[in-house]
């Protein structure tokens, strides 16, 4: 969907220069899929181009560019040739990364909100990207909006005096509203519904046994180093009761692997035993 904004963009005439800025592991991936699905040459800045750049500013060379987000974060240098360029549109795919937060009454702003604070000054327009909601907190929230908004997300949020209407900022995309290009629904539709089911005798036996064993069996070997994770049991009975319900073969599967693990360990133990015991004559 950006790659097609953007080549919409370029092909119009609106667009000349773009930046896309991301994790250090997705840089490879948008340059790969803008290629092949849209034919945009973008490129990856690296330390090479930067230092072949022949005007000393590597942005100033490259119209369109994908640079990695903590690259630009940490490095003081590149932060200072950012602010000597300018972009028509900047795209920052893992958005949430540039967070503040609120902490004892003040601001603490990470490297990666600074950054965001630079690039919305040097770009006609500014996307950010994410897939991650925030993490409940409105004022966190209004300074993560205020990198788009500055004059209308300043100051810290409070009810009744911020108004948090972001519907002409965002656009939410919901899985069910995603689209293919020929029309279809990206996702296929899933209907859930409840099944009343009655075990079986040999499930009723099989579901007993396994309980059992969780509660009376599961962690007695970690209990001998550990006494007193008896959370531990819990999780192990969720975890298994939830392969057991899935079908026999996975619970099969689980428990053949806590087999091994468990002989496993008794082998090492066995080994550091017997290399106790051994006592080495110096020649």
């Amino acid at each position: 969907m950006t790659g097609l904004f953007i080549k919409e963009l370029l092909i119009r005439g609106d667009l000349c220069r773009c930046l896309i800025v991301c994790p250090g592991n997705l840089v490879e991936q948008w340059q790969d899929e803008l290629e092949r699905k849209f034919s945009l040459p973008f490129e990856i800045l690296t330390n090479d181009r930067i230092e072949a750049a022949r005007t000393g500013n590597v942005f100033k060379e490259l119209p369109l560019c994908i640079a990695r987000l903590d690259k630009l974060a940490r490095d003081e240098d590149l932060q200072f040739k950012l602010q000597q360029s300018d972009w028509d549109l900047i795209v920052v795919d893992e958005a949430h990364k540039m967070s503040a937060s609120f902490f004892g009454g003040e601001v603490k702003y990470t490297k990666r909100y600074r950054l965001g604070q630079l690039l919305s000054r040097i770009t006609r327009h500014f996307l950010l990207l994410t897939a991650t909601p925030h993490n409940g907190k409105e004022e966190d929230f209004q300074l993560f909006m205020a990198l788009l908004d500055g004059d209308r997300f300043e100051g810290r949020f409070r009810d009744g005096v911020h108004a948090v209407d972001t519907s002409d900022l965002m656009r939410r995309m919901v899985k069910e509203e995603l689209l293919k290009f020929d029309g279809r629904p990206l996702f296929p539709e899933r209907i859930a519904y409840t099944v009343n089911y009655t075990l079986s005798d040999m499930e009723a036996y099989l579901y007993k046994e396994v309980t059992d064993y969780v509660r009376e069996e599961f962690n007695r070997a970690d209990a001998l180093e550990n006494e007193g994770r008896k959370g531990t049991v819990g999780f192990a009975l969720t975890i298994l009761q939830r392969r057991l319900a899935s079908s026999p073969e996975a619970i099969y599967q689980s428990l053949k692997r806590r087999r091994e693990r468990l002989e496993k360990r008794l082998q090492e133990e066995e080994l550091l035993k017997r290399g106790a015991t051994i006592t080495l004559k110096e020649s």
